[in-house]
């Protein structure tokens, strides 16, 4: 188990930090989707005791978004 703030950390470094994610859409939207679910499946299940709720509505949103473009992407290739 780590701490909270480590998990706020993971999430700050790679989903909310603008370069980085920029950069994660492009090289792989997937690794940052899966990024946001680990962290959201965290505060689920409890092992991030008190993360803040603008923290989680925006973790939300972005894995929702992505996966739309995801969705999107995918549809696309077998059309």
């Amino acid at each position: 188990m780590i701490d909270d703030w480590m998990y706020q950390q993971l999430a700050q470094s790679y989903v909310f930090d603008k370069e980085v994610s920029e950069f994660m859409r492009k090289s792989n939207s997937w690794a940052l989707q899966g990024i946001s679910k680990r962290l959201l499946e965290a505060a689920e299940r409890g092992l991030w005791a008190e993360p803040s709720p603008a923290t989680l509505d925006q973790l939300r949103a972005v894995f929702l978004e992505l996966e739309g473009d995801l969705e999107g992407a995918t549809e696309g290739e077998s059309a």
